[in-house]
């Protein structure tokens, strides 16, 4: 017999600062960028930042994203943006469906935000990080658009650490 899940919310105290999640597909020519950029921020290894390095977003990630203050999302984004980095607030409950696909347990951030809010009772102040990218085929490599995307979203991140730190913050 199955029995239902609490309705009590979990709790959970922040861990770290930051929160870094670089999603998208590795063999896919420029849909590397967001785990390039959560791996560069990762070799900074800074101590209130935590960055992950992910395929597609899913709802274990929740724990995580709880645990921060502050998180970035990293993600291409094609043609849809202007050929630099894009970063925008994400506003929970906006924009995009708050559903989670059964078919390939992923979600969009707002998904993710909406879904670590109902289960943690909070959620960070969260950002968009779009980096500009031009071709995905199976096996290419980053194009000069998505390597000047990627440096252009390190030196943002890195911005925006220095802007949220509370003591002076200076790279490695």
């Amino acid at each position: 017999m199955l029995t239902a899940m609490p309705t009590a919310t979990a709790q959970v105290s922040t861990q770290y600062r930051f929160l870094v999640i670089g999603y998208g597909n590795e063999q896919r020519g420029d849909d590397a960028v967001g785990p390039k950029v959560a791996k560069a921020v990762a070799d900074w290894q800074l101590p209130s930042v935590k960055p992950i390095a992910v395929h597609q977003l899913t709802p274990a990630l929740a724990a995580d994203i709880a645990a921060a203050e502050y998180v970035i999302f990293v993600d291409a984004c094609g043609e849809r943006c202007a050929q630099t980095v894009q970063l925008d607030p994400i506003v929970v409950g906006s924009q995009v469906p708050n559903t989670v696909s059964s078919s390939t347990h992923s979600c969009s951030p707002w998904a993710l935000l909406n879904l670590t809010r109902r289960i943690y009772g909070r959620h960070p102040q969260s950002w968009l990080l779009q980096v500009a990218t031009e071709r995905y085929n199976l096996g290419d490599p980053l194009s000069s658009t998505a390597v000047d995307g990627c440096d252009r979203a390190l030196r943002k991140i890195e911005q925006f650490l220095k802007t949220y730190q509370r003591p002076t913050w200076q790279p490695a």
